[in-house]
């Protein structure tokens, strides 16, 4: 049975990723959203694309990819595309980080396996959740009708296509959605971008 103090030291790495602030928000809405936030959106949404599509996925797996894939966040903070400088670092800050929650929550190893399977891209579960993570912002970024992130943060269509193309292609049943927003996107496209 774990202790208080141990499970006091779980929820710290819970009120860590909730204090990262990510550059997303809710549509027509100016608040940031905490790395949290963007996990819980993310399993709803991996969960109801897989049910109300009756994907042939383990459901158990895709959730918990889902509530891990950025857990590391915590210690290594978000990195938006468009941070040509911190992209260079992330890697490493997000071992270091993954190395930080295998020492701090040595009694909780699923936590650790489940971060390095969801890594790995091994079964269709982690490309599911990992295109679903990729086509969310966007799709999210869509639905504004007062402002565009793209636009406040310098981005251009083509950038976004190149970033985002071959990491959505890794699942079929996310692909699809992709190609239907990118369709909308390009219907709009002088609101969303200045290029």
């Amino acid at each position: 049975m774990v202790s208080l103090e141990q499970l006091e030291n779980f929820m710290r790495l819970l009120h860590a990723a909730q204090n990262v602030e990510r550059v997303a928000r809710i549509p027509n809405e100016t608040k940031w959203r905490s790395t949290a936030e963007h996990t819980f959106e993310l399993a709803m949404f991996c969960w109801y694309l897989s049910s109300a599509n009756k994907l042939e996925l383990d459901q158990g797996k895709i959730l918990k990819y889902a509530l891990a894939h950025d857990i590391v966040e915590a210690y290594a903070g978000d990195t938006p595309v468009y941070d040509t400088e911190g992209r260079k670092s992330k890697d490493d800050r997000e071992k270091r980080a993954l190395q930080k929650i295998q020492d701090d929550l040595g009694e909780f190893p699923e936590l650790i396996e489940t971060i390095e399977t969801y890594e790995s891209q091994l079964d269709p579960e982690s490309k599911f959740v990992y295109a679903a993570d990729k086509l969310i912002d966007p799709l999210n970024y869509s639905m504004d009708t007062r402002s565009s992130i793209w636009k406040e943060k310098g981005m251009t269509y083509s950038q976004v296509r190149n970033y985002k193309d071959s990491k959505v292609a890794q699942s079929k049943d996310v692909e699809h959605y992709w190609h239907a927003l990118c369709a909308k996107i390009e219907s709009k496209k002088d609101f969303f971008f200045n290029e």
